[in-house]
C-alpha cells in the first residue's frame, strides 16, 4: 500500500470508531458483546483487524531474529536480509519452506514446537486493548475542533505486529492474564520482554 492509501484508510478508520464510541449505549448486555475479545469472535475485534491490517507496522524480537538464522539452510540465507534496524524476510520463508515454525493452534511454548512451531505474530497489545484504548480515547478528544485528525494521529501507531518467539508469546500471555481483562499496553509489553525490536519488512 502507498502512503496517501494508508492515510485515507486510518483517517476513515479514525471516523468508525469516533461513531462507535461517541455514544452511549444502554444496554450492558449490547456493550459487552461489542467490546468481547478474541479476534475473530468479536465483531469489533475482527472490524479493527481487517481494516488496520493495511497500514500496521510489523515488528521482530532480537531473539526471534537470532534463533530463525539458526533454522535457516545456507541455500536459503539469501532470502533473509539485516540493514541496521530493518530486517527483511521473503514470504517463501513463513509460508513455504518453513511455514510449520510460524503456524500452529497450538497454545503454550512447549505443546507449540512439540508441534515445530518457534515463533508467533502477536498483536502488540492485543485487539482487545486497542478496542478499550480508542474508546477511551474517543471519549478524551471528541469535544476538541479537530479530534478526527488527533485520532488518526493516535491510531496510526497504537499497534505493532510482533514476530516473537513461542517463549516470548508466553511471557506477554501471562502477565496479560494477571490484569484480569484490563491488559498491558504495547510499551509494557515490550518492557517485559527485554529484548530489542527491528522494524520487519515481509516481501515476496
Amino acid at each position: 500500500m502507498n502512503e496517501n492509501l494508508d492515510n485515507k484508510w486510518i483517517s476513515n478508520l479514525a471516523l468508525l470508531f469516533y461513531q462507535i464510541f461517541s455514544v452511549e449505549y444502554k444496554d450492558e448486555g449490547f456493550y459487552k458483546k461489542l467490546m468481547a475479545g478474541g479476534g475473530g469472535n468479536s465483531a469489533l475485534c475482527a472490524t479493527w483487524t481487517k481494516l488496520s491490517d493495511v497500514f500496521l507496522k510489523y515488528r521482530i524480537s532480537k531473539n526471534a531474529y537470532e534463533l530463525l538464522l539458526t533454522f535457516i539452510k545456507d541455500e536459503d540465507k539469501d532470502l533473509i536480509s539485516k540493514n541496521k534496524n530493518d530486517i527483511t524476510i521473503s514470504k517463501k520463508i513463513i509460508y513455504d519452506k518453513y511455514h510449520k515454525f510460524f503456524f500452529n493452534n497450538a497454545k503454550g511454548a512447549e505443546k507449540r514446537k512439540k508441534n515445530g512451531k518457534y515463533f508467533h505474530f502477536d498483536h502488540n497489545p492485543s485487539n482487545k486493548k486497542v478496542l478499550l484504548l480508542l474508546e477511551k480515547k474517543v471519549k478524551e478528544i471528541k469535544d476538541k475542533p479537530d479530534f478526527l485528525n488527533e485520532l488518526a494521529d493516535y491510531i496510526e501507531n497504537i499497534q505493532t505486529v510482533d514476530l516473537i518467539t513461542v517463549e516470548e508469546d508466553d511471557i506477554r500471555t501471562s502477565e496479560d492474564l494477571k490484569l484480569k481483562g484490563n491488559k498491558m499496553e504495547g510499551k509494557e509489553r515490550d518492557k517485559i520482554l527485554n529484548t530489542k525490536f527491528y522494524n520487519l519488512y515481509i516481501v515476496k
